[in-house]
């Protein structure tokens, strides 16, 4: 006996200290991989931004490069040197061309060089002057720049004129061609950035890592270590995963040299260069691996508590265990002990014994009974051979009560808990309801199910008695279990065969629950009365207006609707079936309008035969409600939404390209209205909305940033100017110009010159 007690004591210690480790190691272990998750994830999203951030500020300084040099290309001082020899005929032409190389070098853009090379007229002028080509120690890479099928492009160049071990050895070079978009061009524009003056918009980093910035030929141009530029990575394994990945941007874990790196790139749509990063993973997930040795010890801990907690409160538990065998061990009826059964095996056996009594065996066939009856499993023979017996009362009418759980939400329970419930329930029918008055109560899925039966010959005693009996009911499990139910009763029935077909009136009373309301009681005859039919039809205009509303994306509206829909169709005499084929028609006009929409149904009802099982199992007008709105009429305005974006963003931009190509026609809203098929009203809305402007506004601020332009790098007069932007009369352009810079277009004009003239001095 003593042995038995040690195994079953040593059985419970495992099981507790199992039960407490697996959640702690299990813990343990999730926290440590979220944690080095959440890490790897803010790293890598850090060195995204880095990335990104080094691209604009790169793009940024070369496309300001990029623009003084086609400003300075476009003038009309190149253009006219292309033709000339430079030589002393044309030496107020030399001077204001190499003023103007000494002002683009001026500019803080870095410049070390510009060179502007007449390939017909044998020259290259540079800030050292005038030399042909045979004189130049360049030539030979401005014919091959020349030879590049391109108007304007980024290289690299390596410059001849410093030692390997020069910083200022290599070079990125903008080549333009003369004239501009020329492909066999007359001269080149070559505009040479040191690659120092890149490395010092290399973001600096205060994690460990390598930043790159490749050209198109996987050529380091730019470094975290400026000792790296110049070097070819086309062979790297991360540069031919970036080849291969073909994508704009991303980021991608690799082995190098069998050690684990993360690589984030984005490739710039400007000059087809990339920026990298290359971390080593150990770098990154350092500070995690100290997050895992905190995690190690504090499970360790609880590990040791669990073991103390399951030794004690074993102990604990055993000891009703070891009382009851000790009471199993004095019964007569108990054979000798075998040494391979412990405890419970014999407290197990005793019980049945205990529990196989006749009573308890007479409960189980009564309720079996009552099983069969309503599934109409019962003979008539058998039925009256037990009111021969005695063992069925006669009764002079019966009803059948069905009841069920309306819902759990905002109780402490859950689904897994509803079968539990369900007893409990039948319980405290079996409580309430006087035996002599009812069968045995029953659970059939998830009804409650008691036939009652009365002996008085009045209908309305009957159910006056069945109302009182189901209000307490319903109010005892308020009360004890904090639930709401609702419960059906049947019409009244005289012979006991006809069960089933009562069961199913008491459930078809308790749909009708679906328009009354939670916590209802139905009788089936209250609920439709044949002989006064109430003609319905069905409530098209309000679906029509709740279609439009949601078109219009007035979701507040569209619900107050929807509300009304269902008070007008529960207010009616109606039946369940004409009630449930006016759900169906309100939700086959939602997925038509979908449909219409351009929506594709397998996005909001990937399976139609479930979505209207889903509809058909609600309970309430309230969950149906709550159902079309979230399951349907949200959807669609989301959907309808985010179509519209688009829409006006692709209005919006289609605009503006009309407005930059045909700035110096009669423009107006009407004219972009008919081009683009909308409403002139329409078009400016969204113009307006997408941009921040009126059309007008828009176009005149255009119109002037064009004015300046040809201010500062024309010689049209002013008149000549506000003619060409469709002005009416020179005064009123000078008006607006001056009221959005202070100046009129003529001081502006003399404000540029003389600032140019300060800094050629």
């Amino acid at each position: 006996m003593k042995n038995h007690r040690i195994n079953y004591f040593k059985k419970l210690v495992l099981f507790c200290i199992c039960i407490g480790i697996v959640p702690v190691i299990t813990l343990g272990y999730f926290s440590y991989a979220k944690s080095s998750a959440l890490l790897l994830e803010k790293a890598n999203r850090s060195n995204a931004e880095m990335v990104e951030q080094a691209r604009l500020r790169f793009e940024q300084k070369l496309k300001m490069v990029d623009n003084t040099q086609t400003q300075f290309i476009s003038s009309s001082a190149v253009n006219m040197a292309m033709d000339k020899k430079l030589d002393s005929d044309n030496y107020l032409l030399y001077e204001e061309l190499i003023q103007s190389i000494y002002r683009l070098q001026t500019y803080e853009f870095g410049l070390s060089e510009v060179y502007l090379a007449n390939l017909n007229q044998d020259w290259i002028l540079d800030s050292a002057g005038r030399r042909t080509f045979a004189q130049h120690s360049l030539s030979g890479s401005f014919m091959e720049y020349a030879a590049v099928r391109k108007a304007s492009f980024w290289t690299t160049l390596k410059s001849p004129l410093f030692e390997e071990s020069n910083p200022l050895k290599w070079n990125m070079v903008l080549v333009k061609k003369i004239p501009i978009n020329s492909i066999r061009p007359l001269g080149l524009l070559v505009a040479v950035l040191p690659s120092v003056e890149l490395n010092k918009m290399v973001p600096q980093r205060s994690e460990p890592g390598d930043f790159y910035v490749l050209d198109d030929k996987q050529q380091v141009i730019a470094a975290g270590n400026p000792e790296q530029v110049g070097l070819n990575l086309s062979n790297d394994p991360f540069t031919v995963r970036i080849e291969q990945d073909n994508l704009e941007a991303n980021q991608f874990q690799l082995d190098i040299h069998n050690e684990p790196y993360s690589i984030t790139y984005r490739k710039s749509n400007y000059n087809d260069w990339i920026y990298v990063t290359k971390v080593h993973i150990e770098d990154i997930t350092k500070e995690s691996r100290a997050i895992g040795w905190v995690t190690v010890a504090i499970c360790l801990g609880l590990l040791a508590l669990i073991l103390v907690l399951s030794l004690q409160g074993s102990r604990k538990l055993y000891l009703p265990i070891r009382k009851l065998y000790d009471i199993v061990l004095k019964s007569p009826e108990m054979p000798n002990l075998s040494a391979k059964s412990d405890e419970l095996y014999w407290i197990e056996r005793r019980m049945k014994v205990l529990l196989g009594n006749e009573a308890h065996m007479t409960q189980q066939l009564r309720d079996f009974f009552v099983h069969k009856l309503l599934q109409g499993a019962v003979s008539v023979s058998e039925i009256s051979d037990r009111i021969h017996s005695r063992e069925l009362d006669t009764w002079r009418q019966l009803r059948v009560v069905c009841l069920r759980i309306d819902t759990l939400e905002g109780s402490k329970y859950t689904e897994m808990d509803k079968d539990l419930l369900l007893f409990a329930i039948n319980n405290m029918v079996g409580e309430l309801a006087p035996a002599r008055m009812r069968l045995n109560p029953v659970v059939i899925n998830e009804f409650q199910v008691t036939i009652l039966g009365s002996n008085t010959d009045l209908p309305d005693e009957s159910k006056a008695e069945t109302y009182a009996l189901a209000r307490n009911i319903q109010e005892a499990v308020r009360d004890f279990l904090k639930l709401p139910i609702s419960i059906g009763i049947s019409c009244l029935f005289t012979d006991p065969i006809d069960a089933p077909r009562a069961f199913q009136e008491a459930k078809e009373a308790l749909a009708y629950g679906i328009r009354l309301g939670d916590e209802s009681i139905l009788f089936l005859e209250d609920m439709y009365d044949q002989s006064i039919p109430d003609y319905m039809t069905f409530p098209q205009q309000i679906v029509r207006e709740l279609t439009d509303h949601i078109k219009l994306l007035n979701e507040k509206n569209a619900f107050h609707l929807l509300d009304e829909f269902m008070m007008v169709v529960t207010a009616r005499n109606i039946s369940h079936q004409e009630f449930q084929l006016y759900l169906l028609r309100l939700l086959s006009d939602l997925l038509r309008l979908y449909q219409d929409l351009g929506g594709n149904l397998q996005d909001i009802a990937p399976n139609e035969k479930s979505v209207i099982n889903e509809l058909f199992m609600l309970k309430s007008a309230k969950e149906i409600v709550v159902w079309f709105q979230s399951s349907m009429i949200k959807p669609i305005i989301v959907f309808i939404e985010k179509r519209r974006d688009i829409q006006y963003t692709r209005i919006s931009d289609m605009v503006m390209d009309i407005i930059h190509r045909e700035y110096s026609t009669a423009l107006s809203l009407e004219i972009c209205g008919i081009r683009l098929n909308y409403h002139p009203e329409y078009v400016g809305r969204v113009f307006r909305k997408e941009t921040g402007f009126a059309f007008g506004d828009y176009l005149s601020r255009y119109r002037l940033h064009i004015a300046k332009q040809f201010l500062v790098e024309t010689n049209m007069t002013v008149t000549e100017i506000s003619e060409k932007l469709m002005y009416n009369k020179p005064q009123n352009f000078i008006r607006y110009f001056r009221k959005l810079e202070g100046v009129t277009p003529g001081q502006f004009r003399e404000s540029f010159h003389a600032k140019n003239k300060e800094i050629s001095s």
